[in-house]
């Protein structure tokens, strides 16, 4: 059930009404009862899968609160996070890893038949794992306390506005919220839906608006060439972002409307002037999760700079790995990991602080955004690709032509096309510069109530206009990972 359907918009209808009509004290109950639902919607299937996992990761928790003993608490803490882990790997990767064994032994002369088992990966299993692996650790570590009341647990491992695509939320700050009395609050609820209606038009206005151009491109790349690919690379820069911050805007609203509060996913990631500053503003659940359970846990950078740069490549290539069972995946988690260390080391040289940082003078500072801009978008392309031969293909080929009319016509593309999606991705960059200032959603309250209203029905009007004409529409990136 995606979020950007009529089906959700009834469901949504119900599921407030129902839970703030209802006393505080049977609200955990229609919250689970909806987080069932709204996952069944997808396949009934799928929810045996993340019924183990919550049963798992639930046992594991308070049996270590139980245990006295760092050695058994700590071999109960590993027991859980592997047989946590183990669904991941298996639906996810278990295919990824066979097709792997079957090349690298084709190389050497082994025969093996390719063998590829029909696992259909459940909907939100890499977020809501690492969700469960989080609860784990941060139980073990004394950081969180064991959630004696299953139905309430199982509310944070299975929550509908985050269960699809995050963010991937930590439980010392939600699970304290199901407890919490609510009073309704009309602001909050209006900023919710605000927040909604903006997910909605950054993914049906903007991110569906760019598919067909992206895909016509990186979905038949051998019939295309020169600079087509660059412009396809950036059109799916701006995808990509307005298609998950667009889901994340939308995850963190519906919650806000339920009167829970959601981590924040994205603080305007293109402004950065920096791959660090990048990934403190993408995916911040995410980034932050890789930090606390990976990155830390190996040493961090509290070890030499060999070691330190060591951890920091094999944190991005896990989150490389982690959105995709594909060598394209790692290979871009791979040169973000790589710019990052370069980067530390360059910034080393040259006795860079936070302090130096902060006093650069603007336009040193808007050119290395623009070049943190530039790489983040050119390893876009390897996150898209099909395969890593299409990757290189396109490396080869994107500079070889550059006429803007071949490229128009190989993405069939009008000029009207180019007018629209430039507007579109100049009105997103000026908006997230206003929005690194002020909130703009609270800043609508200054606007009188017709005007309010006026803006709202216009957005709704073009939203619904949009979902029920676009052809070429695709459910969320995210859901994919």
């Amino acid at each position: 059930m995606l979020f950007s359907t009529a089906a959700f918009a009834v469901f949504m209808t119900v599921v407030f009404l129902v839970y703030w009509l209802m006393p505080h004290k049977y609200r955990w109950i229609i919250i689970l009862a909806a987080n069932a639902w709204f996952y069944i919607s997808y396949d009934v299937k799928y929810l045996a899968v993340i019924i183990v996992t919550m049963l798992a990761s639930y046992i594991c928790a308070i049996l270590m609160e139980k245990q006295d003993v760092s050695g058994k608490k700590k071999t109960i803490m590993i027991t859980g996070v592997v047989v946590t882990l183990s669904l991941l790997l298996v639906f996810k990767y278990l295919n990824f890893a066979l097709y792997t064994v079957a090349k690298v032994l084709s190389k050497l002369s082994i025969p093996m038949q390719e063998t590829t088992l029909k696992l259909i990966m459940p909907v939100g299993i890499s977020f809501y794992t690492f969700m469960a692996i989080g609860y784990i650790v941060d139980v073990y570590k004394g950081k969180t306390s064991a959630v004696r009341h299953f139905g309430k647990y199982a509310i944070f491992v299975s929550f509908f506005p985050n269960i699809s695509s995050g963010p991937i939320e930590r439980a010392s700050h939600f699970i304290p919220q199901i407890d919490r009395e609510k009073s309704f609050d009309y602001d909050s609820v209006v900023y919710g839906a605000r927040l909604l209606l903006l997910g909605l038009i950054k993914k049906i206005v903007i991110a569906d608006m760019m598919t067909k151009y992206v895909d016509k491109v990186f979905n038949k790349v051998p019939e295309h060439y020169g600079i087509c690919f660059a412009w396809a690379t950036l059109l799916y820069t701006f995808q990509i972002y307005c298609d998950f911050s667009g889901y994340s805007d939308m995850a963190v609203g519906v919650a806000r409307m339920l009167g829970f509060d959601l981590i924040v996913n994205f603080k305007q990631p293109y402004l950065s002037s920096s791959i660090k500053e990048f990934w403190s503003r993408w995916h911040i659940s995410l980034s932050t999760w890789f930090r606390d359970y990976v990155y830390i846990p190996l040493g961090g950078n509290r070890c030499s700079r060999t070691r330190r740069d060591m951890n920091l490549l094999i944190t991005f290539l896990c989150s490389g790995l982690w959105h995709g069972a594909s060598w394209t995946f790692v290979l871009w988690g791979g040169i973000h990991g790589m710019c990052q260390i370069i980067e530390n080391r360059i910034k080393e040289a040259l006795g860079f602080t936070k302090e130096k940082e902060k006093e650069l003078k603007k336009g040193v500072k808007f050119l290395l955004t623009i070049l943190t801009f530039c790489i983040v978008s050119y390893a876009w392309m390897f996150f898209r690709a099909n395969s890593i031969s299409e990757a290189l293909y396109i490396v080869k080929s994107m500079f070889t032509d550059f006429s803007i009319s071949g490229a128009m016509e190989q993405m069939t593309m009008s000029w009207k096309s180019v007018i629209k999606t430039t507007i579109a991705i100049v009105l997103l960059i000026i908006y997230d510069n206003f929005s690194e200032r002020k909130d703009l959603l609270l800043e609508m309250n200054r606007l009188k109530a017709p005007v309010r209203w006026a803006v709202y029905i216009v957005s709704a009007i073009v939203v619904i206009a949009l979902k029920v004409n676009n052809q070429y529409a695709q459910e969320f990136i995210y859901f994919k990972f």
